[in-house]
Parts: C-alpha cells; sequence; structure tokens
C-alpha cells in the first residue's frame, strides 16, 4: 500500500510553523509497512483542499490528510472533502456529547462554533479523539480509505497511534518490526565503513542512518508476510549490527542520553550537580527534564563570568589569570567546586567557546573542556565541536552527558569503534 500525506494549513505555507506532523506521520506509517510515496501541502481553502484531495486520490492507495477540523472560520477541510466526494454533512451526536462532555469538564461554557466539529460526512467512520474535541474521519472512496486527522500535533499522534496505525496494519495484512539503535561518539560515515553492506543480507529489512547533533541513530524495519520469518530476521540484524557498533551505543528506541545517565546514577545511589558556563544551564535542563531526576539531580550552577566561577565554585584565580576559563585546570575545578558545594558524589563542569566570537587560535570557537569529578577519580577531555552557538553548545551537553555515562560505567570516557 502506498499513501499521500496531505498537510493542511496557511501557517505551514507560510514557514511560520514547522510541518512536523507530517515527520510524525512518515516514521509512524513506515512502521506499519506502508510506503509513503508524496506529501503536499495546502493551505486553508475549500478549493486548494479538494484539488490536493482529488489529485492524491488519482495516485495513492489511500490519503491522510491533517489539519482544518477545528471550530475556526479558516477549519474547512471537512467541508471540502465531503462536497467532492459527495458525502453530506451530518450532525453526530456522539461526538457532540463528547465535546460537550468536554467542555464541562474543563469548567469552560463552549461557543456555539464548536458543534461544527460534530458534523461528519455520511457514511463515514468516527475515530474519537482521546485528547482533543475534533474526532478522526475516515472515508472510503473507491476502495480508497481518506483519513482526516487534526491539525493539533498531541491529538492527530494520540489518534495516529490509537487507530491509524491498527487500521493501515490491518489492511496491509503485513508483520511489520523495527529497533532503533542509538549511538553517540562516531561520524555517520564511520558507521558505515563498520556496518557496508550488511542490512543487505537480512531479509525483507530497510536500513537508515538518522544523523543529527545527538549522535546516530540506526534503525531497522523489516516487513514480510511471516511473522516467524520477520522476526528471525530482526533478531538477526540486532544481534550483526550490535557486534558491529555496541561500542557506541547508548541506547535502544526512543530513550535519550540523560535518561541512561539518571538509571546509572541511580543505580550507585549518587547525586550530581553541574557547573556550566558556555552551555548556560543547557546541562542542568537536560537532566531535569527526565521525569524522576529530583532523586538524583541537586542542583545546577551558570557561572558565565570569570567572577561567578571564584565566588560560588571556589576556582583558584592564579588558575584561571593563568591557564583561562577555557582550560581543564578551571573545567575541572568547575566540577569540584559543584560537587563540595552541593555536597554529592558527582560534579561536571563545562566551560568552552560557543562563538560566534571569542576564539583564538589556540582556542578557536568550539574548543570545550568537559571535567568529571567523582568517587571513581577525576577526568577531563578537551573537545572541537564545529557549527553554530547553539549547535556547539547542544554538542557539549550531549558529550558530557555520554562522558558521565561512560565514566559510571566504568568505559573508556573516549568513545571509539575499535
Amino acid at each position: 500500500m502506498n499513501v499521500e500525506i496531505v498537510t493542511i494549513g496557511n501557517e505551514v505555507l507560510s514557514g511560520r510553523t514547522v510541518d512536523t506532523n507530517f515527520a510524525y506521520l512518515a516514521r509512524a506509517l513506515e512502521a506499519t509497512s506502508v510506503e509513503v510515496l508524496w506529501h503536499s501541502t495546502v493551505g486553508d481553502s475549500a478549493e486548494r483542499i479538494a484539488e490536493g484531495l482529488g489529485r492524491a486520490l488519482e495516485r495513492a492507495d489511500a490519503v491522510v490528510m491533517t489539519g482544518g477540523l477545528g471550530p475556526t472560520p479558516d477549519d474547512v477541510t471537512r467541508k471540502a472533502v465531503a462536497t467532492l466526494l459527495g458525502r453530506p454533512l451530518g450532525l453526530d451526536e456522539q461526538v457532540l456529547a463528547a465535546i460537550r462532555e468536554r467542555g464541562k469538564k474543563s469548567g469552560r461554557k463552549l461557543p456555539a462554533t464548536v458543534e461544527t466539529m460534530a458534523l461528519i460526512p455520511r457514511g463515514a467512520e468516527v475515530w474519537m479523539n482521546p485528547v482533543g474535541a475534533a474526532p478522526g474521519i475516515v472515508i472510503t472512496h473507491r476502495d480508497k480509505p481518506v483519513i482526516l486527522l487534526p491539525g493539533v500535533p498531541q491529538e492527530m499522534e494520540a489518534l495516529t497511534e490509537e487507530y491509524l496505525v491498527p487500521f493501515l496494519r490491518e489492511r496491509t495484512g503485513r508483520t511489520v518490526e523495527s529497533f532503533t539503535l542509538r549511538t553517540y561518539g562516531a561520524f555517520e560515515s564511520q558507521l558505515h565503513e563498520r556496518i557496508g553492506s550488511l542490512p543487505d543480507q537480512w531479509p525483507g529489512a530497510s536500513f537508515a542512518y538518522l544523523p543529527s547533533y545527538f549522535g546516530v541513530d540506526l534503525r531497522v524495519t523489516v516487513a514480510g508476510n511471516s511473522a516467524p520469518g520477520v522476526r528471525e530476521s530482526v533478531l538477526r540484524a540486532y544481534n550483526e549490527l550490535m557486534a558491529k557498533v555496541r561500542n557506541v551505543v547508548y541506547a535502544e528506541g526512543g530513550i535519550g542520553m540523560e535518561e541512561v545517565v539518571g538509571s546509572c546514577l541511580r543505580e550507585r545511589s549518587w547525586r550530581v550537580a553541574t557547573a556550566e558556563s558556555c552551555t548556560g544551564g543547557l546541562l542542568a535542563k537536560r537532566l531535569t527534564d527526565t521525569p524522576g531526576s529530583s532523586a538524583w539531580f541537586e542542583r545546577g550552577f551558570v557561572t558565565y563570568a570569570n567572577a561567578a566561577k571564584l565566588e560560588q565554585l571556589d576556582v583558584d584565580e592564579a588558575t584561571l589569570n593563568a591557564q583561562g576559563a577555557v582550560s581543564a585546570a578551571v573545567a575541572e575545578q568547575m566540577a569540584a567546586g559543584a560537587r563540595a558545594h552541593a555536597n554529592v558524589e558527582v560534579g561536571i563542569g563545562i566551560t568552552g567557546v560557543a562563538g560566534p566570537d571569542g576564539g583564538s587560535e589556540n582556542k578557536p570557537v568550539g574548543t570545550v573542556f568537559i571535567a568529571l569529578v567523582t568517587p571513581l577519580g577525576t577526568v577531563s577531555r578537551v573537545h572541537r565541536f564545529l557549527g553554530t552557538r547553539a549547535t556547539i553548545r547542544e554538542r557539549a551537553a550531549q558529550t558530557a552527558l555520554d562522558m558521565l555515562r561512560r565514566h559510571l560505567l566504568e568505559l573508556p570516557v573516549d568513545p571509539s569503534l575499535d
């Protein structure tokens, strides 16, 4: 089965809103062995929506449209689709009751316009929205399903997970399994050199490198008509891939580096404090984004100015003057100061030049020193990150987390494929 995804909204076409809905849907459909062969975006115009749907129906086996199902005047998707497909709109009492109940629970009096979200094309199937008001709508037109989903990301995602994925999986009649290995410390080209043509040997598998400044995710998806055959291919792919890249794998699935670090700290019953200069608190944010982090995160120091390093972390002024704020010695003293003042087992220090100015011949933009002080010892490393100011800061925080993860697991702090 192949699909076209049509996203609707003037805000997407203007560039003011990034089309994250398409990215989510494409990934979700890939997991059901459905090929997304086309993607189009149209504005909030009944004429444009109808034109986009008509074109999609000519070339795709199914169409998924997202956006334009709300109660405002520019939400014209259901009317445009109903008109094109010859399915008059009618009031669905179940949907209307759900909308009214939702308003009652929120303690708000809903305007009459919200009831337009209960208008459903004749003969359509309704998917009740578990986190919002506008339902998903499925219309079968000449044996081709046309699926309408809200444009609000959390509502679209909830309906996709609960209804769309099972719906399409049942129609394809195929078994699909996938896994993702999350790596850090090796470039995409290095991973490709190590992995080579190995994925070609996995029956029914597709393989993807997904790079970002958080690392490179390796995703394997296996599809087939035989569930045992798919399972066998998945296990083979997993074992053979891990044998090649195990040293740089930090997690599987969607688990983030900060979650892994939190688990490592929890296992040792240790707490951590951060001391940051160039990252400006980003590392502390990453750590506290993790639910339950209060069990192992104590506090963070953002000591951007030299005076702050002296006053809050007891960095030695002579060292600061002799070696500069961007140095291994200062990073180590920042980590030690955070550890001592917070009375915790783990201190992390980050100091560097994020740019775009401030670099020198010896310490160019992107130079970052990261240090750890723990009961296992003191470790510091210098890194050279490329990219924008934002990218350098993100990579510095991710590298600090990976250094800490490796240190807590008593692995070599420097990642390697060897």
